[in-house]
């Protein structure tokens, strides 16, 4: 059985890129980039709809 060079993978596409590179190429490096912001977007719209949510059923009820 032959052994496979040292290498590690891409961080977005799971390619082998050489060792100490992250991503296999400018275009996965954007990419990851992006989900990332677009998650991070996604994560702040949730917890500012949850606190909200959470003002508005603590007014409900002292008021209601």
């Amino acid at each position: 059985m032959e052994l496979l060079p040292e290498h590690s993978h891409c961080l977005n596409c799971d390619d082998p890129v050489d060792v100490g590179q992250e991503y296999c190429s400018e275009d996965c490096r954007l990419s990851a980039e992006s989900e990332v912001k677009r998650e991070r977007n996604r994560n702040m719209m949730f917890f500012g709809i949850a606190g909200v949510m959470l003002v508005v059923v603590t007014l409900l009820v002292y008021y209601g």
